[in-house]
Order: C-alpha cells, then sequence, then structure tokens
C-alpha cells in the first residue's frame, strides 16, 4: 500500500494555500495590468505542489511487511482518537467543489471589469470625480428573480478643471440605479482628462477605486460572502467529530459475529438499508469495491468506500484474520446492506457494509454474548491508496485543462477576445466537476471488469 506521509499532506495544504493567495491577492487588487505576475506565482506554487503530491501519491506500492501506519492520534484521557476517514470522502469532495469556484468567481469579476472602455480611459489620465446627468436618454427596467434596478444611457457634464485647462465636458455613459435616473442627478465617475471619446464609467466610488487597481468593492465582496456559505457549510459537514467506528453496527438488535480470513478482493452491488423506519432505500445498487471473506461457514462480503482500490488493499491483508460484526433487524431484505465492522486480531480494524444474504448462502454467525469489540483502543487499517493512474487520468486531463484555462486568463491571452475570455472561464468553471464525473465512470468501469475476473 502506498503511504500517506507527512511530505503528501504537506504537497496538499500547500497547492490549497496557492489557491487562497490567488483569491487574496485579486481581493487586494481586483484590477491591474496583464500579465498578473502575482496571480502566476500563485498558480506555480500550486502547480508545485500538485506535481510533488501526484510524484509521492502515484509511487511504487509499500510492501505490506514494510507498510508503517501513521501513530495514532491520544484524547486527554489516553484513548486513541481515530476514525474511518473514508466516511468523509464525499463531504470532503463537496467541500473541494464548493471552494475551488471561489477565486473562479473573483477572477470572472476581475476579468469582466477590464473592458475596452476602461482600458482607454486608463491610458489617458484617470481621474474620479463627482458628475452631473445632463441628459437621460433611455431606461430599461432589468428584473429578475434575485435583482431589480434601472439601467440607463445618460450624457453627464463633468466640472471644469484647472488642471487640464479644458472647460466642463459632456461624455456618454451608462448607470445603474434603482429608480431612472433625472437630469441633474450626481453620480460618482471615472473619465480620462484627454479623451473624452472614452465616455464615463459610472459606479460607486468604492467600485471605481477597485477598477484603478484598489481593492474589491463592496458589490464584489458581498457576492463572494453569499456564495461563500456553500463552502462554509460543507466545511462544517467535513470537519464536524467523526461518529465512533462501531456506530451503526451494534445498534438495536442482536449483534452477529463471524470469524473470518481476508481472502481477496472483490466488487458488488450495495444497496442500503433504508435509515429510518418506513423509508425507501437507495434507488438502485451502486458497484462497489469489497473485501472477499473466508469463514468455515461460508464466504461473506465486506463492501468498502469507492475511494479505496480492493486489490492492493486486499494483497496487503490477505490472510489476516478477524471478526466481522453487524446487527441485522427482522425487517430486513436479502439484498439491503447493513453497516459492519471488521476487527482484526492486531487491533486493526475496517468499517464498511455487508449484505443480510440469505441463509445458508450467506452465514448468519452466531449471537455477541460476550464484551462487544472495543474499538476506542483500535485504529483503522493503513496507510491507504490513494492514487490509481488508471482510474484519475481522465480527470487530470479535466483539471489540467480547467488549470491552463486560469493560466490563460492571468496571462492575458485570454483578453483581447470575449469568445476566448469566455471560452477559457467555462472550461476553468467545468473541469473540476467534468473530472470527478470522469473519475467515477472509469471507477465504475474498472469494478465491472474486477467483478467478472472474479
Amino acid at each position: 500500500m502506498r503511504e500517506r506521509d507527512a511530505g503528501t499532506a504537506l504537497a496538499a495544504a500547500t497547492a490549497w494555500g496557492g489557491a487562497a493567495a490567488f483569491l487574496i491577492c485579486l481581493l487586494i487588487r481586483k484590477v491591474a495590468p496583464y500579465p498578473r505576475w502575482d496571480l502566476l506565482a500563485c498558480l506555480a506554487i500550486s502547480a508545485g505542489a500538485i506535481l510533488a503530491w501526484w510524484l509521492r501519491a502515484s509511487a511504487r506500492s509499500v510492501p505490506a511487511d514494510r507498510a508503517a501506519p501513521a501513530p495514532p492520534r491520544r484524547g486527554p484521557a489516553g484513548r486513541r482518537r481515530t476514525r474511518w476517514w473514508p466516511d468523509r470522502r464525499l463531504e470532503c469532495v463537496i467541500l473541494a467543489q464548493a471552494a475551488v469556484p471561489l477565486p473562479l468567481i473573483m477572477l470572472f469579476l476581475s476579468t469582466t471589469a477590464g473592458t475596452p472602455q476602461l482600458a482607454a480611459i486608463l491610458a489617458h489620465h484617470p481621474r474620479i470625480t463627482e458628475v452631473s446627468v445632463a441628459q437621460v436618454h433611455h431606461s430599461y427596467l432589468k428584473d429578475g428573480r434575485n435583482y431589480r434596478y434601472y439601467e440607463s444611457a445618460v450624457t453627464v457634464t463633468v466640472p471644469a478643471t484647472g488642471r487640464s485647462g479644458r472647460g466642463a465636458q459632456r461624455l456618454k455613459g451608462t448607470v445603474q440605479t434603482s429608480q431612472p435616473p433625472r437630469p441633474n442627478d450626481r453620480f460618482p465617475g471615472l473619465y480620462a482628462e484627454n479623451d473624452p471619446a472614452a465616455g464615463a464609467i459610472l459606479d460607486s466610488r468604492a467600485e471605481l477605486l477597485a477598477l484603478l487597481g484598489g481593492p474589491a468593492g463592496p458589490g464584489d465582496l458581498a457576492m463572494l460572502a453569499v456564495y461563500s456559505l456553500f463552502p462554509l457549510a460543507a466545511a462544517v459537514a467535513a470537519l464536524r467529530p467523526g461518529p465512533d467506528a462501531s456506530a451503526g453496527v451494534l445498534g438495536d438488535g442482536e449483534p452477529r459475529m463471524l470469524t473470518v480470513r481476508i481472502a481477496g478482493p472483490n466488487a458488488g452491488n450495495l444497496l442500503r438499508r433504508p435509515t429510518a423506519p418506513g423509508a425507501s432505500p437507495q434507488p438502485e445498487p451502486v458497484l462497489t469495491p469489497s473485501l472477499h471473506l473466508a469463514s468455515s461457514d461460508g464466504p461473506r462480503e465486506l463492501f468498502l468506500d469507492r475511494c479505496l482500490d480492493p486489490i492492493p488493499f486486499a494483497d496487503t491483508l490477505r490472510g489476516a484474520q478477524g471478526r466481522l460484526y453487524w446487527t441485522p433487524r427482522a425487517e430486513d431484505r436479502p439484498e439491503w446492506s447493513t453497516p459492519a465492522l471488521l476487527v482484526l486480531d492486531d487491533g486493526r480494524y475496517v468499517r464498511g457494509a455487508t449484505p443480510v444474504g440469505t441463509p445458508p448462502e450467506a452465514p448468519t454467525g452466531e449471537p455477541v454474548s460476550g464484551p462487544r469489540p472495543d474499538v476506542d483502543r483500535s485504529r483503522p487499517v493503513g496507510p491507504y491508496v490513494l492514487w490509481q493512474p488508471q482510474i484519475h487520468k481522465p480527470g487530470v486531463i479535466c483539471f489540467g485543462a480547467a488549470f491552463l484555462a486560469v493560466t490563460l486568463l492571468v496571462s492575458g491571452l485570454g483578453q483581447g477576445s470575449g469568445v476566448l475570455r469566455t471560452a477559457c472561464l467555462l472550461i476553468a468553471a467545468a473541469g473540476p466537476l467534468v473530472g470527478v464525473l470522469m473519475i467515477r465512470r472509469r471507477r465504475t468501469r474498472y469494478l465491472r471488469q474486477l467483478r467478472h475476473q472474479s
């Protein structure tokens, strides 16, 4: 099995740190000339960390006799504080998918703010001052589900300044307001003193300062704060204290125990038991990796989480003996699967699910009459297989395409054409999601082949 060492963890933390620094740079300086070297430096840090993680995680497997599990963490009372980490895989994936769009949203706001009008103003001595509406050409009501405002085309009067030596200028612009503007209304305006043809950009002073290289304005921060609720909720779900290893296994009913030996890898259809009385099970079985268990009464399957590769996992544990615990219920159907816990003789454990089955094909074990297993002083089986090149290759391509699209945007190559910029933004946003879906599809194919070979 492959080691989960401090180097792998450090590489992952560095990659996320580069993404966080990318977002901070955009918040501090929303609009800046391209290429954005600060953003490119953040991308380079993340790319180097991801490459280091890939090389370490896809290295040659560690033989079972030399695999050194990480030392368990201990709680205040001296008990080992461990948990079966694959139970949190889905929450962690959701957290990552919700966190990745945060810098992409800010990048979208930054790139869309860099209009040709802004470039013309910045090239001819930009200035922010209070302007007065001289004429309203037309106003259109923009009424959507979450917004309602008037977008108006106006001509504004810019007061004369002694520095330019010019009199009052009349410039064209657009403004967004809650009510239609009227002549003599005043707004902050950004314009070029030496280029009246560039017109004026009308907005709040904070938003105009952001266009001049200042920090993001309150509108951008509000939009970012609203979206941040999604990754915050995902973080709460992923980082909350985990349940005990025996949670759901030794519950109500008569627990069963079966002495087993790990015979090899397998894959099968997992159909979970309903979580509440009267509820329906999951719509259809999910092809899931499993450990094939042998006993004197017959074979059983222990379904694992889909992020674990059953082949090296089973090869490391092949021949290991232990006790399989589960608790059947009177309303269980043979095709349902119930939570199960495999406690090995060396003190380690594996958490999963086992099919209820139909006796005698599925041995029912014996009632647990003695003391129940003390998993508080046990540790989960590890280290784990983190990288499967044959499964993750399509995902790597999708993530790489998204990374390349972001690099093109911050290097300025995507700014010359609106079509190219839109395409880069779409690829950057869709790449991670498509990558996860492709990994899931390739994993299903991998498990289907494993099942046919078993």
